[in-house]
């Protein structure tokens, strides 16, 4: 899943500079100071501060400066590749680790080969399906998966006699028993514009296990489509929802800090969205930890059973571009070996995140509404089909055409389908 955030608070800058402690000065970036390299940074400006603070720990540890240059959480992904088709390059670049993003990097044109590092062995798994294309691996990740499901106040719906749902059929009963409470069922973020293509993507885990959907899709033996199709039936049932009156009125304008605000203060009862979600979650609690706990519950939701879909996160995923300067290109590979060895149990103790390198312990404290997230991953997740279909960066456009009402679900999905086949054959995948 395309997914974006933004740290709440943060400096709508175009570059902000962390200056090594005991450095008299920061070096020109590109250039050198003393051995010490200036190294810029293309973030997310959803980075958690435990996050940021390991940039800052790095500095003072290796003596160079990170520049950070902020993108946006909002149209993150069309403002890096944006910035990324001028031919600009980073040292270090912040970004999604699903292949269809990868490949639209062109990575073995422009991005390090990083499959000898020592990260990678203490991964598991996890290099299979994401970070990596065509025998090598790209990424240096170190966040926990978003994973995608459903946000609910308990209070809200236990005062509406309703139970969590987790099918598709007891979300629309449970629209029907809130409403005529009068209030919100689902709080939706269409000015947002990417939130909204959560709820038809978790529709489709049902019949992704093992992700069998999404490799139909991106090996060309199925088409988005097709009749009756998973992909066309989750649209179809999103259009449902909504013709039902499920949603926010201000659907097409609302963002998803309103959502947030929505979820916590009651006036929504659900919220579609993701892990990486819980800062913001916690800004619109007015930083309140404990009302956060005692309000948000969390659980899987599909077609016809309680699972949640989970998709490599663009947080504390990095990967380093070729840019022909060997003092900053060994540095820049001195960050990733810190990120991934030193550092990076303090910063799942300090993030309060889980783990993906094996060795190191989970965090302690955690608190209980990512303890849901992670109970309903561990209990069977599912990838997101899209994770490794370029071309579909053209739902969420097309999502808002679907819910002005401009599209019907077959005709989105006829639409998407012709992006994806195009994509797929300037990536040069088999079967196209």
């Amino acid at each position: 899943m395309r997914a974006s955030k933004r740290l709440l608070g943060a400096a709508a800058c175009a570059a902000l500079t962390l200056t090594a402690a005991g450095c008299g000065g920061a070096a020109e970036p590109g250039g050198t100071d003393g051995g010490k390299v200036t190294l810029t940074l293309w973030h997310n400006t959803a980075d958690p501060a435990p996050l940021v603070e390991m940039y800052k720990r790095f500095e003072r540890e290796s003596g160079h400066t990170i520049e950070l240059v902020p993108i946006p959480s909002d149209g993150f992904e069309d403002s890096t590749q944006t910035k990324w088709a001028t031919g600009e390059r980073p040292d270090i670049l912040e970004y999604h680790a699903t292949v269809s993003n990868l490949l639209a990097l062109n990575p073995s044109e422009n991005l390090r080969d990083l499959s000898g590092e020592a990260y990678v062995a203490r991964s598991g798994d996890l290099y299979s399906s994401a970070g990596a294309t065509g025998g090598k691996v790209y990424a240096a990740i170190t966040g926990f998966p978003q994973v995608f499901g459903l946000y609910y106040n308990k209070k809200v719906l236990a005062d509406a006699g309703v139970k969590p749902p987790g099918t598709f059929d007891e979300l629309s009963a449970a629209c029907r028993a809130l409403s005529a409470k009068g209030v919100t069922p689902v709080f939706e973020s269409g000015g947002s514009i990417w939130p909204v293509q959560i709820l038809p993507l978790l529709y489709v885990s049902a019949s992704n296990e093992a992700n069998a959907y999404g490799k139909a899709i991106a090996g060309h033996t199925a088409s988005l489509a097709d009749p009756g199709s998973p992909f066309v039936a989750g649209l179809s049932s999103y259009r449902k929802l909504q013709d039902d009156g499920c949603f926010n009125k201000d659907i097409t304008t609302a963002t998803f800090e309103n959502s947030m605000k929505a979820l916590v203060t009651g006036k929504a009862a659900m919220v579609a969205q993701h892990s990486d979600m819980l800062p913001a979650m916690l800004a619109a609690a007015g930083g309140d930890q404990r009302k956060v706990d005692d309000t948000v519950g969390f659980t899987g939701l599909s077609s016809t059973k309680a699972v949640v879909t989970y998709a490599p996160g663009p947080i504390g995923t990095f990967y380093l571009p070729k840019t022909g300067d060997a003092g900053r290109e060994q540095a820049a590979l001195d960050f990733v070996r810190f990120m991934t060895g030193p550092a990076y149990a303090d910063y799942v103790k300090s993030a309060k995140t889980f783990p993906v390198l094996q060795g190191v312990d989970g965090p302690q404290d955690v608190s209980p509404v990512l303890q849901d997230v992670k109970k309903a991953y561990d209990n069977g997740a599912v990838i997101a089909f899209n994770s490794d279909i370029p071309g579909m960066a053209g739902l969420a456009p097309l999502m808002s055409e679907l819910i002005a009402g401009q599209k019907d679900p077959q005709k989105a999905a006829t639409q998407l389908q012709g992006q994806v086949e195009q994509a797929a054959k300037a990536a040069g995948l088999p079967g196209w």
